[in-house]
């Protein structure tokens, strides 16, 4: 059990540390998605079931209105 808190920990950080070098910023997306980087760390450490693969799946989509494809 301690090894699926430190792989929510270490996803949650990489989705923070990845968000920001994207240039993800609040109000790009609507709905849920619509986090900055602090935004999408916090919600993949309370709700990583939901949010992790939302950003996996938003992923593209940033990267696309950030221009960094």
């Amino acid at each position: 059990m301690d090894y699926l808190w430190l792989v929510v920990l270490v996803t949650a950080i990489w989705v923070y540390f990845d968000a920001r070098s994207i240039g993800v910023k609040k109000g790009q997306l609507k709905g849920f998605a619509d986090l900055g980087p602090a935004g999408w760390f916090i919600a993949t450490l309370l709700l990583w079931i939901v949010a992790f693969p939302l950003y996996l799946a938003k992923r593209g989509t940033l990267k696309r209105i950030n221009g960094r494809l």
